[in-house]
């Protein structure tokens, strides 16, 4: 993989970083979208701006997941850990299962604290309890000035829906959060 390139640390146009990215954006606006709000967190990750998170939203297959997998890729070669860690993103409904059966609670703890935290498909578990609700928030709750990406199927609503601590925590501060409104990549 190239490396990113931002000398002055400005988003990159869109055609330049959504080829690092890895992505095609047929020429469509939500595409392009998605790739300048990636460009602006990467430009943010780089200069050491004050830690942000980037939220992506949309339908399946939209490019949410390659994305943020590649900026998570990037990031986390440029950071120390020293944090017990996960070698991967976290896909979030996967997670929660591993919680309820008393699995990765150290995980969930160190997660708190991670220099970059990737959470795939928040909102996509079963949660009729509350529990992967309630985890969520506290975890994110931890995470406020913490490089953090994060992708979910559902929209702004829904995600006030499920809680609205949480969908305030996704779009306060700097964080950037995008909805993506476009054709699953399959179908194009």
């Amino acid at each position: 993989m190239r490396e990113l390139s931002t000398p002055e640390c400005k988003p990159i146009t869109s055609p330049r970083f959504a080829e690092w990215l890895g992505i095609e954006t047929f020429g469509d606006p939500e595409l392009e979208k998605m790739v300048a709000c990636c460009s602006e967190w990467a430009c943010a990750f780089k200069s050491k701006s004050a830690p942000r998170w980037l939220t992506i939203l949309g339908g399946s297959g939209v490019g949410k997941t390659a994305c943020c997998l590649r900026l998570w890729n990037w990031a986390r070669r440029r950071v120390k850990w020293q944090h017990d860690c996960l070698e991967d993103l976290i896909y979030w409904p996967d997670f929660v299962q591993k919680l309820r059966s008393g699995e990765w609670y150290h995980y969930r703890d160190s997660m708190k604290t991670w220099p970059v935290l990737f959470l795939d498909d928040i909102g996509a578990e079963r949660d009729p309890s509350g529990f992967a609700a309630e985890e969520l928030n506290t975890l994110l709750g931890c995470r406020m000035n913490r490089w953090t990406l994060i992708t979910s199927n559902n929209e702004m609503d829904k995600i006030n829906a499920i809680d609205t601590r949480i969908a305030s925590r996704l779009v306060r501060d700097k964080n950037i959060c995008v909805c993506v409104e476009t054709k699953d990549y399959v179908l194009r």
